[in-house]
């Protein structure tokens, strides 16, 4: 059995995966429900003030994005915790400590950052927290909180700072995707005091129309999570850890063990997930961290720090990866069953059929590798 305790932020996890800030955290019996299963740590929705604006709508506010009828990501109007901070200070952040997970609190920054560092002091007063994550990304509130702040390197410094000045625990600040460059934005946490960074929160969308009524499946912008979204969250993700020397927490997209190694491989110490519960109940908990386990096990890993960023070094650019030598499809006629999907999908026009098998015309083959990714039998290859 491998070692899976991570270090974050200088606070200790017994593993790297953690219950992100959203509706299974939404009071302390589902963060309690989460650590008994056997994540690492947990996190609740954002506590912030009791207002107008953080009242989230309760006439549908989730909908599932479908491909094929399988779905693929969800789109949601949900916004800060509705309980009361006094709910979380008296009650239910006692009860979520319970479950044995490492607490690590979801704090609003406020349109005032003092207003910001009173809030951490309440927070942090209980002793029931281990460290902080300073809410500076949600993409659907109010112009002066939210992402309205994370997208602005100055805005996060300055509330960065304050609240690192009233916390006596670590302080993390958790980033929002609805930027064009995160790097900025994470230094300049950094330089304010951040223990560590949260890449990140979900991407501002629209969840679509209903085309026989022309009426909206959901009539608001909402944020965007689960699978679809893990590009977006991977680019972020590296960029900033090729560039800051800062300790990551990386969330989006996570449904199995693989996104969890992913992550981890492009630089993340621990991993959050939220729509894997979501959809599956906090019994994928365990099944997560099983499989990775067994994974590591299966790599001869003793640790997750020997795979913590070692994808990184190999990411370059576009225009250097143009000066490398071409490779040209490459079909194992054994192994192809003449379906055709190769020749459909190539627009270098490259694919012929044969009699009991496709080739390739190598002059005509341009390299992108797609009629590899299609191939459902696996006979293709770039050479």
């Amino acid at each position: 059995m491998a070692n899976l305790k991570v270090n974050y932020a200088g606070i200790e996890f017994k593993n790297p995966l953690v219950l992100s800030s959203a509706t299974p955290g939404w009071d302390g019996e589902g963060m309690k429900r989460a650590g008994l299963a056997g994540i690492g740590g947990v996190i609740p929705k954002t506590i912030g003030p009791l207002q107008d604006w953080a009242a989230h709508p309760c006439n549908g506010r989730l909908q599932l994005i479908r491909q094929n009828g399988k779905p693929f990501g969800m789109v949601n109007l949900e916004l800060f915790t509705t309980k009361t901070r006094e709910d979380w200070t008296n009650k239910d952040l006692a009860i979520a400590k319970e479950g044995g997970a490492t607490m690590q609190v979801s704090v609003l920054a406020m349109p005032q950052p003092e207003e910001t560092a009173q809030l951490i002091e309440e927070i942090q007063a209980t002793g029931l927290v281990d460290l902080l994550e300073l809410n500076v990304s949600c993409p659907m509130p109010a112009s002066t909180v939210g992402m309205h702040i994370g997208k602005s390197a100055e805005l996060t410094y300055q509330q960065t700072k304050l609240a690192k000045g009233a916390a006596k625990i670590p302080l993390t600040v958790k980033l929002t995707p609805n930027v064009a460059d995160m790097v900025e934005i994470a230094q300049a946490a950094k330089e304010a005091g951040a223990a560590g960074v949260t890449i990140s929160n979900s991407v501002r969308s629209f969840a679509g129309v209903d085309i026989e009524t022309g009426i909206p499946l959901l009539r608001a912008y909402g944020g965007y999570t689960g699978p679809a979204i893990k590009p977006i969250v991977m680019r972020h993700l590296s960029e900033v850890a090729r560039n800051v020397d800062i300790p990551i927490s990386a969330v989006g997209g996570v449904m199995s063990f693989k996104e969890i190694v992913e992550y981890i491989m492009l630089g993340a110490s621990t991993v959050q997930t939220c729509t894997a519960v979501m959809w599956n109940g906090y019994e994928v908990i365990p099944k997560l961290l099983k499989d990775l386990d067994n994974w590591m096990d299966a790599k001869g890993y003793k640790s997750l720090e020997e795979i913590r960023g070692i994808a990184l070094p190999h990411i370059t650019t576009v225009e250097d990866l143009a000066k490398l030598p071409a490779k040209y499809a490459s079909i194992d006629a054994d192994k192809c069953t003449n379906c055709g999907i190769c020749k459909k999908v190539c627009f270098y026009r490259a694919i012929t059929a044969g009699d009991t098998a496709h080739y390739v015309t190598q002059s005509n083959c341009d390299g992108c590798g797609l009629c590899a990714q299609w191939c459902p039998t696996g006979s293709i290859e770039l050479r």
